[in-house]
Formats: C-alpha cells, structure tokens, sequence
C-alpha cells in the first residue's frame, strides 16, 4: 500500500513539473489557490495590525474581504478536484506556487500603505486569473473558467472598493499608460 502511494505521488508530481512548463489551466490555478492562502494569511496581519481614522470600517472591511478569500480558496479546490486536476494541499505547495509575498514588518505600516499594498496583491492575482480563465477556455474546461470569471469579478470588486477608501478611481495607477509608448 506505501509502494502504491509513493508511486501515484511520484507520479503526480511529475506530471506537475511537465504542466507547469506547459502551462495548463490546472497549474495556472494553483498558483491562484496558493495566492488565495496567502492573501488570507495577509488579511489577517492587516486586520489585527490596520490603524487610523477609518479603524472600525477598516477592520469590517479586511475581516469580510478574509472570510470571502477562504470561502473562494475551499470552492476552488474542490473545482481543481471536480476537473481532473490535483490542487496543492499543503503549506509546502502553498510556497512553492504563490507569488504574493508577506512580511512580518508590514504590520507597521500605515492604514494607506497596507491598503494599497493589498490593492497590488489583488492586480497580481487577477493576472494569474485571467491566464487560467483562458486556459481553462482552451482546456474545454468550462465550469473552472466560469468559477474563475466570477472570481475575477469578486477582485475587481475588493480593488474598486479599496481604491476609492484611498481616494481613487477603480483603475488609477493599475492601467499601463498607452501614451507611453512612442509612434514613430
């Protein structure tokens, strides 16, 4: 039984290796569940840590914006199980696949930088989504894109929301200039 299981778990993450190279939509979205873990993990430091004038609305905010992370990390999971695919499942995958970074000084930042410091998480993770959502597309895998458009959605909706708590429009600084660009 031991041989048996080394074996599927060698296996699997072989085929791990080949589609993270690849990439495919199943690896595309692991990085998300592991940028999702992370981005709960951040939430709480921000909402045990987070100081200023809007203290109370600040602190609602972090702890529902927290709850709906974990419910979408739980529902994604079982989406990756439901399409064939293995999710990560433990804190050394977690590591391995995020790409959010978390520190322990953050908890000395201000109210503004935490919050524009989760605005950029937020833009990081929805690049992972769109590339999965189209994966997921190419992939025929359509009920994992529609899981990963709505959660997309739900991104664009926390960015939005922390955006104007920072006194700016939805996109303000998180568009790439097309004047930027010479032409010649």
């Amino acid at each position: 039984m031991r041989e048996e299981i080394e074996e599927l778990y060698q296996a699997e993450q072989k085929q791990n290796e080949i589609d993270h190279h690849l990439p495919t939509a199943g690896a595309m979205t692991n990085h998300i569940l592991a940028n999702l873990r992370m981005m709960s993990t951040k939430l709480n430091q921000l909402e045990w840590y987070i100081k200023g004038n809007n203290y109370f609305a600040d602190q609602q905010f972090l702890s529902s914006m927290r709850q709906t992370v974990d419910n979408y990390f739980n529902q994604l999971g079982h989406q990756l199980v439901n399409a064939g695919e293995k999710p990560s499942s433990i804190t050394e995958e977690f590591s391995e696949y995020k790409m959010l970074t978390e520190n322990a000084r953050n908890k000395y930042l201000t109210d503004q930088e935490m919050l524009a410091m989760l605005v950029d998480d937020i833009q990081t993770s929805k690049m992972f989504i769109s590339r999965a959502i189209i994966l997921a597309q190419n992939e025929s895998k359509f009920p994992l894109q529609n899981f990963l458009i709505e959660l997309d959605g739900s991104f664009n909706q926390f960015s939005a929301a922390i955006q104007a708590r920072l006194g700016k429009e939805p996109l303000e600084g998180l568009e790439e200039d097309d004047d930027e660009e010479d032409d010649d």
